[in-house]
């Protein structure tokens, strides 16, 4: 019986094939390449990447450990690698995924992976900021794929080896790598593979085995050799998680910075798009105002004639309407001086009349009746077009004076 995988639609994984290395796209599409680089090539933007090593590149434990509490058996695997490891436990990533456990005891695999190969390995894809958010090994994928009743024995090509892996209910229980690919080779080297893992505690007592169809020369020799049903499985089957991760520290470092710059990056292109838009936004108003200048030049240079009409009208009404308008005719005027003479006594001169103006020339019997006479004239109504003027008068050897007046 197979899991079913659950995989997010934007996570690509990268994994060893029988050669070089396969690249399972979010579309669930497979291609494969031959380096890193290619596969990093291929990867589309902006997906999560997960990396599968091929178990060539990690080192695989099995242990039995007198706890079944995660914490005290992660410092248990820690204190064990430390013995066992060829380089200080600082320099690798590790992690454990715990086979079975009974009451006060836990079996469990470990998995660990040293820095330096880690980076030389990823290179390529760091070259291309590209981050593994997470990094197992592909023969856990393999077995999370098998039945969980069941203890399977599982073969497939790998990098150009085989690699002889036994899975414990869905779980890695162990795994190596013969050198050699062909049946003959396999079959004879196979018994001391299997009597080597029996002696570590793994369970030989298979239920069933699992090839990958490029080993389909070995199908029949080992289903006779063994006695056990045999299942093809292939490298474009859908793989299920494993729950281990060895991703460095310095890793996740490098992905947060990443990811800041990105988002700094899709900050900066949102900032210019709403600029870019405001610079359109204001080149479509300056060509509105263009064209409503336009419009109001057409608008203006059509009326221009009419207001130019329309004042050469008035200015002539202005000039003809002394002439025409019976209030300001001289008759008029001359009525109106003389109806506001403050005695008989004043007598008019002179009169002269033109269109805009009017001057009077006159005598009285004292400055106080022409001082009467002016202010009078100032205050009639029939004369409040007219400014009256009056510089003072002439002064007679009789006590009488001489005055002009003038209505401008």
């Amino acid at each position: 019986m197979k899991k079913t995988a659950r995989r997010s639609s934007t996570t690509a994984l990268v994994f060893p094939g029988a050669t070089g290395w396969r690249v399972r796209l979010p579309t669930g599409q497979i291609q494969s390449v031959q380096a890193l680089d290619e596969a990093a090539a291929a990867l589309p933007s902006g997906a999560i990447v997960h990396l599968a090593l091929p178990c060539t590149s990690a080192l695989l434990e099995r242990m039995t450990l007198p706890s079944i509490d995660r914490d005290e058996l992660s410092g248990m695997v820690l204190l064990q690698l430390e013995k066992t490891l060829p380089y200080p436990v600082e320099e690798v990533s590790s992690d454990f995924d715990v086979i079975h456990q009974e009451e006060s005891e836990s079996t469990l695999l470990s998995v660990a992976a040293n820095h330096d190969q880690l980076d030389r390995l990823c290179e390529p894809l760091r070259n291309r900021a590209i981050v593994p958010e997470k990094v197992t090994v592909y023969a856990q994928h393999v077995a999370a794929t098998c039945s969980t009743e069941e203890t399977v024995l599982c073969l497939w090509p790998e990098d150009g080896q085989l690699v002889v892996a036994v899975c414990e209910k869905g779980k890695l229980g162990y795994a190596q790598t013969l050198a050699e690919t062909d049946p003959a080779t396999v079959l004879g080297e196979l018994p001391a593979l299997l009597l080597r893992a029996e002696m570590e505690g793994v369970p030989t007592n298979f239920d069933r085995l699992r090839i990958e169809q490029g080993c389909g020369g070995l199908r029949d020799q080992l289903a006779q050799e063994l006695g056990k049903p045999v299942e093809v499985f292939s490298f474009d089957d859908t793989l299920l998680e494993s729950k281990t991760n060895l991703v460095p520290s310095s890793w996740l470092a490098e992905m947060q910075r990443l990811q800041s710059s990105g988002q700094l990056k899709s900050r900066l292109q949102l900032f210019a798009m709403l600029y870019l838009v405001i610079i359109a936004a204001a080149f479509l108003y300056l060509a509105w105002q263009k064209k409503r200048v336009q419009t109001l030049d057409i608008e203006i240079a059509r009326t221009t004639p009419l207001v130019e009409f329309q004042q050469r009208q008035q200015t002539k009404w202005q000039e003809l309407s002394p002439a025409i308008d019976p209030a300001r005719s001289a008759v008029e005027i001359l009525h109106l001086l003389h109806a506001n003479r403050s005695s008989k006594e004043l007598k008019f001169t002179q009169f002269e009349f033109g269109l805009k103006n009017f001057k009077i020339e006159g005598e009285a019997p004292s400055a106080n009746l022409w001082t009467e006479f002016t202010e009078k004239l100032r205050k009639e109504p029939g004369l409040v077009s007219f400014k009256i003027e009056g510089p003072p008068p002439q002064i007679l050897n009789e006590g009488g004076v001489k005055f002009t007046i003038f209505g401008r």
